[in-house]
């Protein structure tokens, strides 16, 4: 028997070499999918820590409150707990620390710091850098606010702390600048230098705080200063990480607060270990698992159309090798004989396929960006697959009863729709699991949209039948004809075939469309800049002059509404930007942001006063009675971008002596908007009588404006101080008002003038999340909390999404009218988080300002679509529009060859009663065109039924969500036409060459075969 199939493969090579081809094919694919869905998988996730930021990979150990005696070993334990969470990656660690205050003079309190990488965080303006023995660096504010400079020597008293260390003398080294994004957010006071009314967790009253006074960092560790806190930072090298250490490190930073807790035990008050680094790992999980499905859909769709072609080719050999049989059995051949030749031809099939198809799929797997590699899951995948194929083709040598047929067919529409109504019931909540449902739905629905589409085919050609007897010449009529009457065994893998090719294109454009429109309304903007710190005066001018474009500050913060704080961990968003210029600045959701932002907008810009630069702004004022009463005033000063600021001044006493507010109008182009006086005396209390009236004035040397100034008092009892005016004269700002000394200590007891009035009711737009969440609808009222001030607003709209807050409940807000609205309540600090830029033409150029965390549109989109853990589904949809062409031209040539092989007597009779060969080719090539041509355009329909009914729910957003702002299809028309065009000229091509070489075969010799 061995013989006899040798002979066989010997003699019938074409086919067998086809059914190797497809067999190969179909098996490589598996294996293609297997590496994409394994060693891409996990070399994305490698590649994605690889490449994630400082920040999002540094684990910093917190401590807080350590006794001086304690903190050599609290500092070394807590650097041996990172390291060993980290381990085996190599870490590079960084500290700082702070000690307890320490009073410098009446009413004034400092603090030492030490920073291990001072001068990466600092920049020298004067001196040299702090050495140990008792040398200090001062921040700049903190040096002008007390009169410091290089060579002065500064005391601070006796720790405020249980055992307290004994007073320390430092000598001023350097005066410094801080530089932007280099952690002086945790210092304990916010790296600004002072805080003028700073508490402390057990003071009884705000006390004036100045610092840090920045020493050796060995030396503040050794013992000499007990520690208000400690802070640790462990950078780990993932320039070359492995998936399996990744996952170790991930558990082994999990698992570190509660191991710093056990090890520091009492030594420390407060201890834990923060780190972006496990959530970014988890992300990255989830981004594959959610590839992997998307993967996973593509591959099943391609396995679909393989077992298509398959079992034309099963179909086809039993056709080729009936006759055959039937000899070998008259011949005395016994079932037993013909099976174990079918199945040592189908052995020897399999094993070829096997050892073509795994290194062709791992050649696959290169040209689509993986590493050269054979695993034992793509060995076994391969395998798999070509058992899988063999026994397809097997089954395809039972033709169907029509019955069954029909009955199969109807099953699978009925299938296919419910796997669509099962998509369309899925939660818009993450999900990030391999869902079943979402794998089969797109082949069955292709697959029942092409057996329908085969179901109307037929009519077609029966009605083109029916006009024969009207047309003149015989191979036009007869192509029809045998067209209406012969069955095309190709049609399911014609039909199928273009609907996948076209569906696998449109596919991947609508999910590119979809990843571009998430990046736009996830950043919101065209650069946002994510500051690290607060805003200063001037840095939206470097902004402008560094990136160019439209530059303005903008709010993106987590808020309370009401007392609602949100759910799942998910506090509401407040976004807020210049809503005058919302149509230049928002990007994405497909909203008219022009018109939304006209709806909160304010109906007039703030005037105030315009301040000189270099103006010497000085404070006079005075009160009436026998108690001293001081004021801190704060000037809002506003910049060409809109920016307001608070310029840091100490107390003034209410003496009538002018006193001069050093540093306020450095910056051109700056405007005085509001003034708040918050006065202060040790004469309040509930004991205290009277009242004292007081009189202000802030002078600024060449000042200017016409506004009108409103004044009011601010919560908490705003009855403390009654009366309050101001009036502006030229150059002169002058509030006055009447303090009750008598009352609650934490009384305000604060003038606030503005050059505006109060803004009442901030409108605001709302997502559509948020407005189901908490049944609003426009007109709705609610309180928003920003900071610690409870703002009213009204929902002015309602819009899909919120930009840079995609799929989150959120609110858009105008940021002039949040900040005056803030400001009449007593708030002077504009909440900026963030710099906005609307078509910057050197956007490269922010990452030198050191301001923050830097995103862009085209930089996220880049990220979606590019990035190392959605690459697979890119790379499969790459790979499926190939392989159903080749699949389909294979097809559609053993199908031509079949039938011209089963044809070849009739062939031969129309040449005996004269045909003409080229009449023949004719009417062969247009039998099998009038049938092809319908059904591919069948198979394109389908395709375009199927990204506008299941693309949609296919793709998601890379937290596993439904995708915000929603999927829109596209049919990309050039690459589609182009496709059906190529698929079109390619079965024309395929059939007239089979047609010319069978054609040939076709003479007498075949008449005296069959007589």
């Amino acid at each position: 028997m061995l013989a006899l199939v040798g002979r066989r493969a010997r003699a019938q090579w074409p086919l067998l070499a086809a059914l190797l081809a497809v067999v190969t094919a179909g098996a490589a694919l598996l294996g293609v999918c297997a590496l994409l869905v394994t060693v891409s998988a996990d070399r994305a996730r490698e590649k994605a820590a690889a490449a994630a930021t400082p920040a999002q990979t540094e684990v910093t150990g917190y401590a807080v409150t350590v006794a001086r005696a304690a903190v050599p070993s609290v500092a070394a334990d807590t650097r041996r707990v990172l390291a060993e969470a980290l381990a085996p990656f190599a870490v590079a660690t960084s500290g700082r620390a702070s000690s307890v205050m320490r009073p410098l003079s009446a009413g004034r309190i400092g603090y030492l710091s030490g920073v291990e990488d001072l001068p990466q965080r600092a920049s020298l303006v004067s001196g040299r850098w702090p050495g140990a023995g008792g040398e200090a660096a001062v921040l700049e504010p903190t040096a002008r606010l007390l009169g410091l400079a290089v060579g002065d020597r500064v005391v601070l008293g006796t720790e405020q702390a249980r055992d307290p260390a004994p007073p320390v003398t430092v000598d001023i080294t350097a005066i410094v600048r801080t530089k932007p994004g280099a952690g002086w957010d945790r210092d304990p006071l916010g790296g600004t230098g002072f805080d003028l009314a700073y508490r402390g967790a057990s003071a009884l009253q705000p006390a004036e705080a100045y610092g840090p006074f920045l020493v050796d960092y060995p030396d503040l560790l050794s013992g000499s200063s007990a520690l208000s806190r400690l802070e640790i930072t462990a950078r780990p090298d993932l320039s070359d990480p492995d998936h399996r250490a990744l996952a170790r490190i991930e558990a082994g930073t999990l698992a570190a607060d509660r191991r710093l807790s056990a090890v520091l035990g009492e030594r420390v008050q407060i201890e834990r270990v923060g780190s972006a680094l496990p959530g970014v790992l988890a992300e990255a999980r989830r981004q594959q698992r959610v590839t992997t499905a998307a993967v996973l859909a593509v591959a099943v769709l391609a396995v679909a159309l393989t077992a298509a072609a398959l079992a034309l080719a099963g179909r086809l050999t039993a056709d080729v090798r009936g006759e055959e049989t039937a000899l070998l059995s008259a011949m005395g051949a016994s079932r037993w004989q013909l099976g174990g030749v079918a199945a040592a031809e189908a052995g020897l099939l399999a094993l070829a396929a096997t050892v073509l198809a795994v290194p062709l799929s791992s050649a696959v797997h290169v040209w689509l960006g993986g590493d050269l590699t054979v695993t034992g899951v793509q060995v076994g995948a391969v395998a798999a697959g070509t058992l899988l194929a063999i026994l397809v083709t097997a089954g395809g040598r039972q033709r169907p009863a029509p019955l069954a047929r029909s009955g199969a067919d109807l099953l699978l529409v009925a299938l296919a729709a419910a796997g669509w109504w099962q998509l369309t019931s899925q939660p818009d909540t993450a999900q990030t699991r391999v869902d079943a449902v979402r794998i089969l739905s797109p082949a069955l629905l292709l697959a029942a949209g092409c057996v329908l589409a085969l179901r109307l085919v037929p009519a077609a050609l029966h009605a083109a039948d029916r006009l024969v007897p009207r047309t003149r010449g015989l191979p036009m009529p007869l192509a029809v004809v045998q067209a209406a009457r012969r069955p095309t065994a190709a049609a399911l893998l014609i039909a199928l075939g273009c609907a996948a090719a076209t569906f696998g294109v449109a596919f991947g454009a609508t999910w590119q469309r979809s990843q571009r429109d998430q990046a736009d309304l996830s950043v919101g903007t065209d650069l946002a800049i994510t500051l690290g710190g607060a805003p200063v005066a001037g840095q939206g001018a470097a902004v402008t002059a560094a990136v160019g474009g439209t530059v303005a500050p903008a709010v993106n913060r987590g808020v309370a509404v009401g007392q609602w704080l949100g759910g799942n961990s998910e506090p509401p968003r407040l976004v807020a930007v210049d809503a005058r210029r919302a149509g230049t600045l928002l990007r994405g959701g497909g909203e008219n942001w022009a018109a939304v932002g006209a709806g909160l907008a304010p109906a007039t810009a703030v005037e105030g006063l315009a301040v000189p630069s270099g103006s010497r702004i000085t404070v006079t004022g005075r009160a009436t009675g026998t108690a001293p009463l001081t004021t801190t005033p704060r000037l809002i000063l506003e910049d060409p971008t809109g920016l307001r600021t608070v310029c840091p001044a100490a107390a003034v006493a209410l003496d009538s002596r002018p006193h001069e507010l050093a540093g306020c109008a450095d910056g051109d182009g700056l405007r005085l908007v509001a003034v708040l006086l918050p006065v202060t005396s040790d004469a309040f209390g509930w004991d205290a009588t009277g009242s004292s009236r007081i009189d202000v004035t802030v002078t600024i040397p060449g000042a200017a404006g016409g506004a009108t100034w409103t004044a009011g008092s601010s919560q908490p009892y705003p009855d403390q101080l009654r009366e309050p005016t101001v009036t502006v004269a030229g150059a002169t700002l002058r509030v006055t008002a009447t303090v009750e000394l008598g009352g609650p200590a934490e009384a305000a007891r604060q003038v606030v003038a503005t050059s505006f009035a109060d803004p009442g009711v901030v409108p605001v737009a709302v997502s559509r999340r948020l407005a189901e969440q908490l049944s609003v609808s426009p007109g709705s009222e609610l309180q928003v909390t920003v900071g610690n001030t409870p703002v009213p607003v009204k929902v002015a709209s309602i819009v899909p999404g919120v930009p840079s807050a995609p799929g989150s409940v959120a609110l858009l807000a105008d940021l002039d009218t949040l900040s005056r609205a803030l400001l009449v309540r007593g708030d002077p600090q504009m909440p900026v988080d963030a710099w906005w830029v609307a078509h910057p033409s050197h956007a490269a150029a922010s990452a030198g300002l050191h301001l923050g965390e830097i995103s862009t549109r085209t930089g996220e989109a880049r990220r979606l679509t590019t990035g190392p853990v959605g690459a697979g589904l890119p790379a499969v949809l790459r790979l499926l529009v190939p392989a159903a062409v080749l699949l389909l031209l294979a097809g559609v040539i053993l199908h031509v060859t079949g039938d011209l092989h089963a044809r070849a007597v009739e062939v031969a009779r129309l040449r005996g009663l004269g045909m003409r060969r080229r009449d023949i080719r004719f009417a062969l090539l247009g039998q099998h065109g009038i049938v092809m041509v319908p059904l591919l355009a069948a198979g394109a329909a389908v395709g375009a039924l199927a990204t506008w009914v299941v693309a949609p729910l296919m793709i998601r957003s890379e937290t596993g969500a439904a995708p915000v702002p929603a999927v829109a299809p596209v049919w990309p028309w050039p690459a589609e036409l182009a496709v059906v065009g190529v698929l079109t000229a390619g079965c024309l091509i395929a059939v007239a060459g089979v047609v010319i070489v069978q054609s040939r075969r076709a003479d007498a010799a075949h008449l005296r075969v069959s007589s």
